[in-house]
């Protein structure tokens, strides 16, 4: 949640952990723009149950403005998360479901909401304005531009100035090509170990003894006289 000051209203009967506003909204069902979320930390007041105790509390109001113009803010809350407390009650009615451990208010500025808006007076006798009850907004219900609306005390507005653009739907995607890289084994040339190759010694026949070679059988034969 976001964590602010405390600030003080215009007059001494106003909420001091509030806004002072000036305008009354029109009581009964309103639909209105949550504007901001104060927190009031560390407050000691005397105990509801026992005055003579002192408690230290920390508490938290939602400024709402309305289609009228005017603005409306809730009673102080305890910030609690027990199902019993008013702003668990609260957050159930208007978010339509029980907030996750850890929610943050803040991020609650700027949502739509339906009031219901009461008259009440104070023990001083003054007239002003509460919140009796939220509800999410219906389908067709047109909810107030934050920017139309001045947060007394001169605090901006916590949501954007500008109305948020409508959300275009989102293009189907075809299917990213996914390109597989195959790795092919190549062969692995095989380096043979390099030999020396010794030439071939032929056995070189000796001529056996009492044998002669080719040329020495051969005798020519002896040239004979041939008379004439």
């Amino acid at each position: 949640m976001a964590i602010l000051t405390q600030s003080n209203s215009g007059n001494g009967d106003g909420p001091i952990t509030g806004w002072s506003i000036q305008q009354l909204a029109k009581p009964g069902p309103q639909v209105g723009v949550c504007l901001a979320v104060k927190d009031t930390l560390g407050i000691q007041r005397p105990s509801y149950e026992d005055p003579a105790i002192i408690e230290t509390l920390d508490v938290t109001r939602f400024l709402f403005g309305l289609s009228d113009g005017s603005m409306i803010q809730t009673s102080e809350m305890k910030i609690s998360s027990h199902e019993k407390s008013k702003l668990y009650k609260t957050l159930v009615s208007w978010l339509g479901h029980p907030p996750a451990i850890g929610f943050d208010t803040e991020s609650l500025v700027g949502k739509g909401v339906t009031l219901n808006v009461v008259s009440k007076v104070s023990k001083k006798g003054t007239e002003y304005r509460d919140v009796d009850s939220v509800a999410p907004v219906m389908p067709d219900a047109q909810v107030p531009n934050v920017a139309n609306f001045t947060i007394p005390g001169g605090n901006p507005p916590s949501a954007p100035a500008q109305p948020v653009a409508p959300v275009q739907p989102v293009q189907p995607m075809a299917p990213a090509q996914v390109a597989t890289t195959m790795t092919v084994d190549q062969p692995q040339t095989v380096v043979q170990p390099t030999q020396t190759i010794q030439p071939v010694q032929q056995p070189v026949q000796q001529p056996v003894q009492g044998q002669q070679t080719l040329g020495g059988q051969f005798t020519p034969p002896p040239s004979e006289s041939v008379p004439f």
